[in-house]
């Protein structure tokens, strides 16, 4: 008696509709009827062809983009379809599914352990042994069904990006000229090409890849890239929160203590990123981190962009301190390459003692549009009246320029500074004895402000 499977539209369904290729979607369809008629039997036969297609098309896709192990498979493949050697056509099928975990690395150890337990059945399926009706093997269809999940879930609606290819081509990606370069375009980019079908081996993988990139034996050709490998985790651990912050703490707290303290302050950028690593630090390594910001030259800290550090409070403190022991010139290249919220009051400081009108200018251009992006309300009203109390700003041929520039930089919070604003460009009508037209009435703030009302 055949017993009936009903099922309608499940997440099998779905999971279906995600299959990359399309003949491996017709061959899990195959199953997936012959599960919901009740040939339980027939439906793990059929899920298993349905991988051993599947593995064969990836090793496919992967020999085509130059990868060795697919490669060797695939034309020991066609040689033994070309020969009609169904020893070696079974030989290699029953070695698929280790070739499918160790050369090709399509999956993580949990995964093979399910898709190994459906090779087994598949056999007790097609070789049963001459016993009789009621020994043979009987499964259920909560087991048929699981297997069908498995291989859909486990391999079928993956893209073959697992293992150390995938990890070779985000590195030939990063170091490309086509990288993206705004964090949102980088998460969009990750997801697209990487992530929105990423087993959770190879999320694992890549982060740990990219922890380690800026400290390991070839750490010079990330020199340049430690901030956007910092922005790449970040848009990771957005897009797989529970992978990340599952493996993280641990990783980090390992990992930290294996790097040098030459590269050390490279993590910086990292806290920036997500300032949880500080806690997931143990306390050596933090008073590693503290001390060497106390003792850098400041070409060491800002060639390892350790300004960035500012994120955590125990050393945004360090930091203020060394910045303010700095000379003038020193300052102002650190404003003016690291700009940062906790640059904001020292920037307007320093453009407050302005002595010259190009001295004015010059500190319009290299500490005030750097860091206008971070203003906040206080900001941009102590910014005007130091322009205000300064005839060497307000007075400078370019100072017009710089301060419609902030207003644009700032134009999301005009609706609390546009009287700042207002009182600004009113006073220099007033300077001007009312002549509106004047240069140093500031008539492009004028247009703006009626522009924006």
């Amino acid at each position: 008696m055949i017993m009936s499977v009903s099922v309608g539209h499940s997440d099998i369904d779905s999971l279906v509709l995600a299959v990359r290729d399309r003949e491996a979607r017709r061959l899990i369809g195959e199953a997936i009827t012959a599960y919901r008629g009740g040939a339980l039997r027939s439906a793990i036969m059929s899920t298993w062809i349905a991988v051993a297609y599947d593995i064969i098309a990836k090793a496919r896709e992967l020999a085509g983009q130059g990868e060795a192990a697919p490669r060797a498979l695939v034309t020991d493949l066609d040689a033994a379809i070309a020969a009609k050697d169904k020893r070696k056509l079974q030989s290699i099928e029953s070695e698929l599914l280790d070739k499918a975990n160790s050369d090709l690395e399509l999956l993580a150890p949990h995964e093979y352990s399910a898709l190994a337990r459906l090779q087994e059945d598949r056999h007790l399926c097609a070789h049963p042994a001459f016993v009789v009706e009621d020994e043979l093997f009987q499964p259920s269809p909560e087991l048929v069904r699981a297997h069908i999940v498995h291989a859909l879930q486990h391999l079928l609606i993956h893209a073959p990006l697992q293992g150390k290819s995938a990890i070779a081509r985000f590195d030939a990606d990063l170091l490309g000229p086509a990288f993206p370069a705004t964090a949102e375009d980088i998460g969009t980019f990750l997801r697209a090409r990487y992530l929105d079908r990423a087993k959770d081996v190879l999320v694992v993988n890549l982060i740990k890849a990219i922890i380690a990139a800026p400290f390991g034996a070839e750490r010079p050709k990330y020199a340049s890239k430690v901030r956007t490998l910092a922005v790449v985790l970040r848009e990771i651990a957005k897009s797989k929160t529970a992978i990340y912050d599952g493996i993280m703490p641990a990783f980090v707290a390992a990992k930290v203590g294996q790097i040098q303290d030459d590269v050390l302050l490279s993590i910086c950028p990292f806290l920036e990123s997500d300032a949880r690593l500080w806690d997931w630090m143990l306390e050596p390594d933090r008073m590693r981190i503290r001390r060497l910001l106390e003792t850098a030259d400041v070409e060491s800290l800002k060639a390892h962009a350790a300004f960035d550090a500012f994120a955590i409070p125990p050393l945004s403190a360090v930091l203020l301190e060394r910045f303010n022991g700095f000379d003038l010139t020193t300052q102002i290249s650190v404003v003016s390459e690291h700009p940062r919220r906790e640059l904001v009051q020292p920037a307007i400081d320093l453009y407050s003692g302005a002595g010259s009108f190009r001295g004015a200018e010059m500190l319009g251009q290299s500490v005030i549009l750097p860091t206008a992006p971070f203003f906040e309300q206080a900001d941009v009203e102590a910014l005007l009246g130091a322009v205000r109390e300064n005839d060497q700003i307000w007075y400078a041929g370019g100072t017009p320029d710089v301060l419609e520039q902030v207003f644009d930089l700032t134009k999301t919070i005009l609706g609390l500074t546009r009287e700042y604003w207002q009182a600004f460009v009113d006073g220099q009508i007033a300077r001007m004895e009312g002549d509106a037209s004047e240069y140093y009435a500031y008539p492009g703030l004028q247009q703006k402000l009626a522009e924006n009302p």
